[in-house]
């Protein structure tokens, strides 16, 4: 295999998704829960919500997850944010 035959997966993090995962997890610690509290209560994987406060959405399988589980996570935290499509910004 050439070198120029490997694709590189695009980065799916930022300093701006990571600004607004800092959101989300101040948040939650503000209303004192863990990750795996909110996750048995929204019934989102821990491992997203892990992602969505990392700013790191690589672990989605694609965008129209990263977004579904970023606004229920929003909604079950009452934080007014929109979605940061990182994924539309690595083209």
């Amino acid at each position: 295999m050439q070198l120029n035959e490997i694709h590189a997966k695009p980065s799916l993090r930022s300093a701006h998704t990571c600004k607004i995962g800092k959101l989300f997890k101040d948040r939650r610690a503000l209303l004192s829960l863990s990750e795996f509290q909110v996750a048995s209560e929204t019934f989102i994987n821990v491992n997203y919500i892990k992602a969505i406060e990392s700013g790191d959405y690589s672990v989605f399988p694609a965008r129209v997850f990263a977004l579904q589980y970023f606004n229920k996570y929003a909604n079950f935290l009452d934080l007014q944010l929109d979605f940061f499509d990182i994924y539309n910004s690595c083209k």
